[in-house]
């Protein structure tokens, strides 16, 4: 099946403008993303998808290839309006603010596509400390025994009531969509569940589809402000070490 990468990029964050262009260790945060995408054999074309010229420009002048998007409702709209004269089986949207992403985070995703049912994949992490259950920002989940998700939130969740044995989920928010699903699940309006917790992913469970989740055992570091480029640097210096 041929593969391509897409990574959407706005300028226009409520809580960090201008995040895909903030420099970590030398390198706009979108170069780290883009390098890691483009470097793998098993993904033939990586783009990002953006609707500001300042992030097209950057992309350029680094020898990337972008896209320039309208105004879109999530990061899924926006990775379908890139690729929707591209040729492929497979799409994966890969957050631009993801620059700790590696390739064996990718290859764990895209091992879900073996089974031919699915039709949309993420991944998910064991939490294994209060501050990230606790955390809004970090999206949680529950799955069933197939390991779909049955729900995402902001919040706890399950509530654990009767002080069960509970295995608590992150999700990490990167996703494949097979073509034709990808462009079924953006004709669909914004569900309410979805507007409740601004989690794009709750649309395709209102309208009673599937999304498998892959375990992962990875420690992605997203940037979702400005005092987390500190915590990346600190982790890729670290790794180079």
């Amino acid at each position: 099946m041929k593969t391509i990468g897409i990574i959407p990029a706005r300028y226009g964050s409520s809580r960090f403008p201008g995040k895909p262009l903030a420099n970590i260790c030398g390198k706009p945060m979108i170069w780290w993303v883009y390098n890691t995408l483009s470097q793998m054999r098993e993904i033939s074309e990586t783009r990002v998808a953006t609707d500001d010229e300042r992030i097209f420009r950057c992309v350029s002048e680094f020898g990337g290839k972008a896209i320039m998007t309208g105004e879109c409702a999530s990061g899924t709209d926006r990775v379908a309006e890139a690729c929707r004269d591209l040729d492929f089986d497979i799409v994966l949207n890969i957050q631009g603010d993801e620059p700790m992403v590696r390739p064996e985070l990718i290859r764990k995703l895209l091992s879900a596509f073996d089974d031919e049912y699915v039709k949309m994949a993420t991944l998910r992490r064991k939490i294994d400390n209060e501050m990230e259950l606790r955390d809004p920002n970090i999206a949680k989940l529950i799955i069933n025994n197939k390991e779909d998700a049955i729900y995402f939130s902001r919040s706890e969740i399950p509530y654990n009531r009767e002080n069960a044995d509970i295995i608590y989920y992150k999700h990490i928010g990167i996703y494949g969509y097979t073509r034709n699903f990808l462009f079924e699940f953006v004709s669909w309006p914004q569900s309410s569940l979805e507007k409740a917790e601004c989690l794009e992913q709750l649309r395709v469970i209102e309208n009673g589809y599937a999304i498998r989740t892959v375990e992962t055992q990875f420690q992605s570091i997203g940037v979702d402000l400005p005092e987390h480029i500190k915590a990346v640097e600190k982790e890729m210096e670290s790794m180079i070490k």
